[in-house]
């Protein structure tokens, strides 16, 4: 009788577990949602990696980025250099003086007149052993980022193709970021996307940063109003920000922040001839990632005021560089955006764009909204944003469609390429990553067909990074606070209160 029982309990219990487990599964994923089945691929952004003397020996000095000891021999010689001019005012003395340093810091990682590395110098471009590699592997392409993207496209199309033949599967999918959405559009171009389930652009440079054009045209000035702002992202993630921006805006309205611009402007006009020529073309100018990462509408005048104005009694040959260039303007460039519809038509695509933060602060189109590098609207795929500090006109919002307006109404997303696959997340600096958006961006991948910004509600079309949790989230505007007097005051006293708080605590050993 009670064998029975016993047996009855048994059954009824192995029953129930047959039932929920499924159910449990069911509860843990979305419709369409899938684990991972291809090998996962990610494409660092320009200066992502290591820059070595000689990569292959395994011994070699780091080229890039440049040592502490290289940067404070610059520092210590421009100070007090610095400080003769503001005496003597001879700017010639002091390019003299300090132009050796900074040259000296960047002469390992130009490239030759002709675009080329001009000696063994590189990343380490490590592949996996075959054995390791599995369809569910995360592995990184790592490359040279100074080199023709045309370049970095065929070593892409070799490391895609080892790891499809040692994973055993027909696709792999992509996430991109900044420099490496040039890379990877770069290399679709060329060689189709019939090997790319689904890609990620995450805040990437595919059209471009406004301020690398002008830059390289020559168009550099320091104002008040933008250095204040640029220093308030800096500043973003600092515990005592709002006391740290109380300082910065302090310091512009008593007009010492336009007096440090105007000794920065004149130092400007005074070294640009010979900071050009020795250290921005020779570098920047003879990268070829910086070339493609001009605008479509500044090519023509940032080419002509490089090889035109600041070579144009040079004697060195240029004509490789050159030559280089027009063969990314001629192959590549008009074809991006066309390039971008056909990967949609036959792969999953997805856009992530950051935006909350003025342009770079050397430049006019400061203003531009940005993710702190490249321009929102660039990296949206086409987003209309309002000029920093503003929101769109009421006149604008009155016609717009307002499931495509962000929260602080700075940003419709209407306008861009995939409006229902692209996303915007608020206050979200470009190197910055978090968990949660790690996660994100794998559960977009992972997506059996091709998500949109309706398929999750935790994930919706504009989203907030929260600097307290480390986490994006649905953007409520959780930060805004009042622009007032009193409002900004309450701020400061609470980072002050937190400083002395914290003070405290280490005085007492805790």
């Amino acid at each position: 009788m009670k064998h029975g029982l016993f047996s009855k309990i048994l059954a009824t219990a192995l029953a129930l577990i047959l039932v929920c487990v499924p159910l449990f599964n069911a509860f843990g994923a979305s419709d369409g949602e899938v684990a991972q089945d291809c090998p996962y691929i990610y494409i660092h952004g320009f200066m992502g990696t290591d820059l070595y003397e000689d990569p292959d020996d395994p011994d070699s000095d780091v080229i890039w980025p440049p040592t502490t000891d290289s940067i404070l021999a610059a520092v210590k010689v421009a100070l007090p250099a610095l400080g003769k001019l503001v005496i003597d005012k001879d700017w010639d003395a002091f390019s003299k003086k300090v132009m050796p340093y900074a040259y000296a810091i960047f002469e390992p990682v130009m490239l030759a007149p002709d675009g080329t590395v001009k000696d063994k110098s590189g990343a380490r471009m490590v592949y996996p052993e075959p054995e390791t590699v599995k369809s569910d592997s995360h592995l990184s392409f790592r490359y040279d980022w100074r080199i023709d993207p045309i370049e970095v496209a065929a070593q892409l199309n070799d490391f895609i193709d080892f790891v499809l033949e040692n994973s055993g599967c027909d696709q792999v999918m992509i996430e991109c970021h900044s420099f490496g959405g040039i890379v990877a559009n770069t290399y679709a171009t060329l060689y189709g996307n019939s090997k790319i389930r689904s890609i990620v652009y995450n805040t990437t440079a595919i059209f471009g940063e406004g301020y690398t054009g002008e830059m390289l045209s020559g168009n550099i000035v320091l104002n008040g109003e933008s250095l204040t702002n640029y220093l308030k992202m800096v500043m973003d993630r600092n515990d005592y920000r709002n006391l740290i921006n109380g300082i910065f805006k302090l310091l512009y309205d008593s007009g010492l922040t336009d007096a440090v611009c105007k000794l920065g402007n004149k130092i400007i006009d005074n070294l640009a001839a010979d900071a050009s020529t020795e250290v921005l073309a020779p570098l920047f100018g003879g990268w070829l990632s910086i070339w493609a990462m001009v605008e479509d509408d500044a090519v023509d005048d940032a080419m002509s005021y490089v090889f035109d104005t600041l070579y144009a009694d040079s004697k060195i040959d240029h004509s490789g560089l050159l030559e280089k260039i027009n063969d990314y303007n001629t192959r590549i460039r008009p074809y991006k955006a066309e390039t971008l519809r056909q990967m949609n038509e036959s792969a999953n695509v997805y856009v992530l764009s950051r935006y909350g933060y003025s342009g770079l602060l050397l430049v006019d189109s400061w203003k531009t909204v940005t993710d702190g590098t490249v321009d929102s609207k660039n990296s949206s795929f086409g987003a209309t944003i309002a000029p920093y500090g503003e929101t769109l006109s009421e006149e604008y919002l009155a016609s717009a469609d307002a499931k495509y307006i962000s929260p602080d109404k700075t940003v419709d997303a209407s306008t861009c390429m995939f409006p229902d696959q692209t996303w915007l997340i608020r206050r979200f600096e470009h190197s910055d990553g978090c968990s949660t958006c790690d996660e994100f961006i794998m559960r977009l991948l992972c997506y059996d067909g091709q998500a949109t910004v309706e398929t999750f509600p935790e994930y919706p079309q504009f989203m907030y990074y929260d600097l307290e949790s480390d986490s994006i989230m649905p953007d409520k505007l959780i930060d805004k606070g009042g622009d007032g007097f009193f409002d900004r005051l309450k701020l400061i006293f609470g980072d002050i209160l937190k400083m002395i708080k914290n003070l405290f605590l280490k005085v007492i050993g805790r």
